[in-house]
């Protein structure tokens, strides 16, 4: 449990930012992204992004790394060729190294009652806590705004981790 306390304090810790384009292009509409575009806004936005394929469908699906902290991006709703998506999903899992408590439950309910973006969630046949978070394209969005949400994920991870070390301190 005290690693996963090390990894959540780390995650806490990190700064990111988002910058993606303050160019011409930021005012075109956006209403799906390729792997190559969400390759370059989660680059842009410092996430460290490593691409790779889902294996049924094609779509693509990234990793982020930052420091000890590992997520991935898993595009949805996707058609053409290349594959352009409208959704995407972040979601990073974290280890409890024992089983899940009423207390685990407790914590994650009070993050989805106190929180406007983000779900957290837990996975009790492995012994994991969890959050995730969509960005959805349809219809279309600006570049600046695309930026803003995949920034604001950063906030989603700072707020579970606040939130799941708040409910565990003193214990």
């Amino acid at each position: 449990m005290h690693h996963v306390f090390r990894v959540l304090a780390a995650i806490a810790a990190l700064s990111f930012g988002a910058t993606f384009g303050a160019t011409a292009v930021s005012a075109q509409t956006i209403e799906a992204v390729t792997a190559d575009q969400l390759e370059a806004a989660l680059e842009a936005a410092g996430l460290n992004p490593s691409m790779m394929e889902d294996a049924a469908s094609g779509a693509p699906v990234a990793q982020g790394k930052a420091g000890e902290f590992s997520f991935y991006v898993r595009a949805m709703n996707c058609s053409g060729e290349p594959q352009a998506c409208e959704d995407l999903v972040f979601f990073a899992n974290f280890d409890l190294n024992r089983a899940a408590t009423t207390k685990d439950y407790r914590v994650l309910n009070s993050f989805n009652e106190s929180q406007v973006f983000g779900r957290a969630y837990l996975i009790e046949a492995n012994n994991e806590v969890g959050i995730d978070y969509v960005v959805e394209l349809g219809g279309g969005v600006t570049s600046d705004h695309l930026a803003q949400n995949i920034g604001r994920w950063a906030d989603v991870i700072t707020a579970f981790v606040a939130k799941f070390q708040e409910g565990y301190s003193g214990s």
